[in-house]
Formats: C-alpha cells, structure tokens, sequence
C-alpha cells in the first residue's frame, strides 16, 4: 500500500518542481556577468557552458536573442583581438550564438577580417551588415533617419546655389527694372545705388540669409524659364517642408530610445533588454494607470523569469483596460507555462470573445487542447487561427517558437502612440525629459516655411504683375540690360541695340563702335566663362544652373551634395551600426568620396573645355 502510494508522490513532486522551473530560474542579467568572468579568466570549457545555460534560460522565457550582449561580445572579441586571440574568437563566436542577426556583430567581424587585412572577408561582413539593418526596426529606423538628413542637407544646399545662379542670370536685369521704377521718384547717382542694394534686400532690414534665398527666388520668378520657375516652385515646396520632416526624423531618432517603443520592440522580437524594464518600472511609478504599460512591464518581467510580478501586470492592465484581449493572453500563458491547462483555456476563450481576430488567443487554445488530447477542440482552434491571420499561422508552422505557446506584444505602432502620450504627461516629461513629440502645426509655423509659401505666393503675384508691364532683358553678347523703354518691342528681345545692328543687320557701324563693342563682348563672355568655372571647380552642377540647364544642374548638385554630406556626417548622426564599425564607416565614407569625384569629373571637366565665344 505504501509503493503504491510512493509512486504517485514521487510523480506529483516531479510535476511540480518541473511547474516551478520556469518561475525558479536564474536571470539572464544574472547569468551574463558570469559567462564573461569565466572567458576573461581564461576558462572557455566554462563559458561556453554558461553561455549555452543562457540561451536555454532564454529559451525556457521566450526569449530568442541577446542584442545587447551580442554588441558586448562584439567589443570584446575587437578590444582583445591583438592581445588574446583565443578570447576574441570564443567571443565572436558567442556573439553570434547570442543574436547572429545583429548588424553590430556582422560589423564587428568586418573589423575583425580588415585588421587581419582579409578584405574579401571584412567586404562580405559589411555587406552582411548593410543587409541585416533593415531587418532590424531600430537599425532600419535610424538609418532612414539619416537619409532624411543627409537630403535635407543637400537639398540646402541646392536651393542655396540656384538662388545664388538665378542671382547672376538675371541680376542685371532686376536692378534695370528697380532703376527704371525707382526713376519715377529719385534722379541722379543714387537710383544706381538703391537699385543694386534692393537686390540684397534682406539683409539690410536684418534677416537671416535664408531669407535672402526666399527674396531671389521670388523677385526673379519673373525673369526665369518655364523649366526654372518650375525648379523654383518645387524647390520652395521642398524647402518648406523641410522643418517638419527634420522635426518629425528627430522625434523619431529620439523616440526609439523612449522605454516604451524599446520595450515594445523587444517584445515584439523576443529580445532581451535588461534596460527596457528598469525604465519601463520607473515610468510606471509615475504613470500606473496605463494598462499598455502595464502589459509590456508584464512582458518584461516574464523574460526575467518573474512569473508572479508580470501576473500582476496583467491582471492591473485587464482591470484598467476592460476587455484588453493580449493581457488575457498573456495570463493564459503564464498559466499553461505552470500546467495549469484548463485556467488557460479559460483565459484564452476570454481573450476570443474580446476579440475575434487575435490569431493568437486561438493558437494558443489549439496549443492547450493538445496538452489536454482534446484534439478535435485543437484542430477547431488552430483553424480559427488561420483564418483570423494565415501568414501568422504559417510563419509559426516554419519557425516555431522557443515556448509552444506565443505572447501578445502591443503593435509598435502602439508604442509610438504611447509614446506621444507620455509627451503630454507632466509627471512623465519630469522623468524623461527627452521624452519625443511631434506636432504637425508647431513645426509647420518656422520662419523657413512660412518663408517658403510666402515666397512662392510672392512670386506667383509679382510674375502676373510684371509680365502685363515688361521685363527688362540682358543681351546675350555682351550682357548689357534693355527693356521696352530703351529699344523697339519689334526687334530681337535677346540682343542690345548694338548688338543688333553688328550681328544681326551687319549695316555700317564704325570701325570704333565695332572694336569697343567686340571688346566689350569678348570681355563678357570670358567673365563668364571664368565664373562657371569657378563655380564647378567648387560645387559640380553649379555652372550647369548658370548656363540654364538646371534640371541636370540640381540632380549633378543634389547628388555632389549628397555624397560630400555622408562622407562628412558619416557615423555621427544615427548610431545605425554598432559600436565596432569603424571599417564599415571607412568604406561608405570611400565610395562616398569615390562617387563624388566621379560627378565632379562628369559635370566639372566639360565646363573646363568650354571656350568663350565672342
């Protein structure tokens, strides 16, 4: 009688030891000190053992990679890779068993094969790297941030330069018309003067030289080309748009750092973040009654192995959000993980009947009628799944989960909103002060955009006024300004009097007024000639805006822009590639370099060719 009772004890007692594993379990910020004091002494049999005793701890919490222990791995196999090559190679090793598909360690290892001098190695590693950024969400997200940047800097840059073109194409005959309107008031010398310093307007009542960029675009709206006041309305839409673009990439950029998204990323990719929950645990003392937080602190908590703690997260996050079908989930899974099967179920058809969509409150019930050989229930649940979300099912079919049930984690969409909100907490804005916001109207009501449309509306009005009047003109030959008062309307609206009577009617002019006009011309058109060069010597596509080929001059400026910017800011704006990424950061600031002298050479050497023509 006593066997027969013996046996079933001993069962019981096996059960629950093996319930409370999962609850018993060392923390992975626990285990990871210990792994790398043993590397570090010299014991790599014991390492490797505790390294691998930490992904299945991981494992046994769904936990699928270590980010930040994979970039500590990184860092230590290149900070020790001269010195002691056994530990720089357990190291790389572990990285990668800890998050293989972490940009930082593929660049770690570039760094690795480039001190090696293996460059075939360290290429691939860098393109490897280049690869996994954009499938990794921050990686991904800062490096689009940078883009954004680096063409919000070029775009500066070319609005800049075709002011300053539009400037000497048609400054002349600007100050001709200022001359011709300021006649009806002034006389004499001063009208010159006046006429030439109402180019520079701005700057005499004190503005910034933007608005010296805005006042050009405007007033020579007038004067330009059909293809140039196309050039300039875009550009003016661009550049108003550029402070909220910018407003809206730094909120961003400061945003993924926020404790919120980060922990909602972690979730959603299985991560381990031992930072995400100290963060997460501070905000929530100053905010507890958010139940979006409270389901991702439980989440948290449920990778540390804390069982108990992340129950009370959820349970405080159903009674905040009635109805709140993940928080249901999540419970369930804290108690099927103790095999209390029918509790979870219970759960599960709670979260079912908040939301008929959640895939995963039904795969998770097909998971736990399995366990119960409830299998017609289990095939009833696992199609539910599928039809609530296919490619959830199918994806899970592929790569199973560490655990065999799936957590909800808040849609980083979420997160962001979230994030927003905390913006307009006061209690939370104390705490985090770099807390991230963005709005639409704040950003949109800069001095440079409003500048922008007020300019564009300027021109648009000064170009329907000015064109019933006239436009004065610069001759083509010798650059000199005429409008409708000084010759006929009848004659050539691109050649100066003289100009016409030389060139064009060849009649008798004097050997005198010949060679001064012919002096005069070749002295025109070698200025220029020496201008544009001047101009593509430094910024390639400058001269083809002078000569009027503006589109391929603001593609050949934009592009020179781009490069010389990310060969500049290169690893200083979004730290997108990890704290060993020196080779990657070397090679994109060559080809860089590489691609911008390739279009000084296509834009700047055919201008050098150029001779004058008399």
């Amino acid at each position: 009688m006593k066997r027969r009772l013996a046996l079933p004890a001993l069962f019981a007692v096996v059960l629950a030891m093996a319930a409370g594993l999962h609850a018993q379990q060392a923390a992975p910020r626990d285990l990871w000190p210990q792994v790398t004091q043993a590397a570090r002494d010299g014991d790599f049999d014991e390492a490797t053992k505790r390294a691998t005793g930490l992904l299945a701890t991981g494992r046994t919490s769904g936990i699928r990679t270590f980010p930040l222990y994979a970039s500590a791995a990184t860092g230590l196999a290149a900070e020790s890779d001269r010195e002691n090559r056994e530990l720089s190679a357990w190291a790389a090793k572990t990285a990668t068993l800890l998050d293989g598909a972490s940009p930082s360690v593929a660049f770690g290892e570039a760094e690795r094969a480039a001190r090696k001098s293996d460059w075939p190695a360290a290429l691939r590693f860098v393109a490897q790297g280049f690869v996994k950024m954009f499938g990794n969400y921050r990686t991904n997200l800062l490096g689009r941030a940078d883009l954004l940047l680096v063409a919000a800097l070029a775009l500066s840059v070319v609005a800049i330069f075709f002011a300053i073109a539009l400037l000497i194409r048609y400054g002349r005959s600007m100050a001709h018309d200022f001359r011709e309107i300021l006649g009806n008031w002034l006389s004499g010398g001063t009208v010159s003067v006046l006429a030439f310093a109402l180019l520079f307007l701005p700057l005499f009542l004190w503005l910034g030289p933007m608005w010296l960029v805005f006042y050009w675009f405007a007033i020579f709206f007038a004067y330009a080309s059909v293809v140039e006041r196309i050039a300039i309305a875009v550009l003016l839409i661009l550049v108003a748009l550029l402070p909220i673009v910018v407003d809206w990439t730094a909120s961003r950029i400061a945003g993924v750092e926020s404790p919120v998204v980060m922990a909602a990323v972690a979730s959603e990719n299985r991560a381990y973040h031992p930072e995400a929950l100290r963060r997460l645990q501070e905000l929530i003392a100053v905010v507890p009654d958010h139940a979006t937080l409270q389901l991702l602190v439980g989440n948290m908590q449920s990778f540390e192995g804390n069982d108990d703690q992340a129950a009370q997260h959820y349970r405080r996050a159903i009674e905040l959000r009635q109805g709140y079908a993940g928080a249901h989930v999540n419970l369930g899974n804290l108690f099927f993980l103790n095999n209390e099967f029918q509790a979870a179920m219970t759960e599960y058809e709670k979260a079912q009947s908040y939301d008929s969509e959640l895939a995963i409150a039904f795969y998770n019930a097909s998971v736990a009628s399995g366990e119960t050989y409830k299998f017609d229930q289990q095939a009833k649940m696992l199609e539910r799944a599928r039809e609530a979300d296919r490619s959830f099912v199918e994806r899970l079919t592929r790569t199973p989960p560490s655990q065999k049930i799936v957590m909800y984690s808040p849609p980083v969409d979420e997160a962001w909103r979230v994030t927003e909100e905390m913006s307009q907490r006061p209690a939370a804005r104390a705490l985090f002060g770099n807390y991230a916001s963005f709005d639409f109207v704040r950003s949109a009501l800069t001095p440079v955009t409003l500048g922008a449309i007020l300019s564009l509306l300027l021109a648009g009005f000064l170009w329907m006024k000015r064109r019933r009047t006239g436009l004065a003109n610069a001759c083509i030959k010798c650059g000199r300004t005429f409008c409708y008062r000084c010759k006929s309307a009848r004659e050539s609206a691109t050649y100066c009097t003289q100009c016409i009577h030389i060139y064009l009617k060849r009649d008798g002019v004097s050997l005198d007024t010949k060679r001064q006009k012919l002096e005069e011309v070749t002295e025109h058109q070698g200025g220029m000639t020496k201008r544009n060069r001047l101009f593509a010597t430094f910024m390639p596509g400058s001269a083809q805006m002078l000569e009027g080929r503006t589109v391929k001059g603001i593609i050949g400026t934009f592009l020179f822009a781009t490069f010389v910017v990310i060969a500049i800011f290169i690893g200083r704006l979004g730290p997108a590639l990890g704290p060993v990424a020196d080779f990657a950061h070397t090679l994109v600031r060559t080809v860089a370099i590489a691609l911008a002298v390739i279009i000084w050479l296509v834009l700047s050497l055919p201008v050098y060719r150029r001779r004058s023509v008399a």
